[in-house]
């Protein structure tokens, strides 16, 4: 897979989490794809309580994303990148603000799972807001991301 710099090689906001893996990249994969709400309730709470979330506890936690992103690369076995954007800093509609730009991976490596997230935001004025956002976000969207390895984690080595 294209390292994110492909996609995104200026950002400003950025987060990385992973775990480490006794499984080989592709069953790795395989089980992060495969991971569902039911495992990690917390996760389907929290994403519910920004809108983001699935009403069925049965759904694949990356599977929901995809509806809301583009996929910029998929390879099974290795991983999947995708982007968003949009006015992340706003609750409802559309402001003024040039929108941000998102780019999340999760690859799958030899001896480990990993995420990492990209933001950039075009303006001064819209940096400010998404920063104030991100500030208040970033916990809770980093342990929705352990959370999520943590349940790939398990799902794989159990296998």
């Amino acid at each position: 897979m294209k390292s994110l710099d492909a996609y995104l090689p200026a950002y400003e906001f950025s987060t990385r989490h992973e775990v480490a893996i006794g499984v080989d990249p592709v069953r790795a994969d395989r089980a992060l794809r495969e991971v569902t709400f039911q495992e990690r309730p917390l996760v389907r709470a929290l994403s519910l309580v920004r809108g983001l979330g699935t009403r069925r506890a049965d759904d694949t936690m990356l599977a929901t994303m995809v509806p809301r992103a583009t996929v910029l690369e998929d390879v099974p076995g290795e991983g999947m990148v995708l982007t968003l954007t949009g006015q992340f800093w706003r609750l409802r509609g559309r402001g003024p603000e040039p929108p941000a730009t998102a780019v999340i991976d999760f690859r799958a490596l030899p001896g480990r799972l990993a995420t990492e997230t990209r933001v950039h935001v075009p303006d001064p004025v819209s940096r400010r807001k998404f920063g104030r956002y991100w500030r208040i976000i970033r916990p809770f969207s980093g342990l929705i991301r352990m959370l999520v390895l943590r349940a790939a984690k398990r799902r794989a080595e159990a296998a």
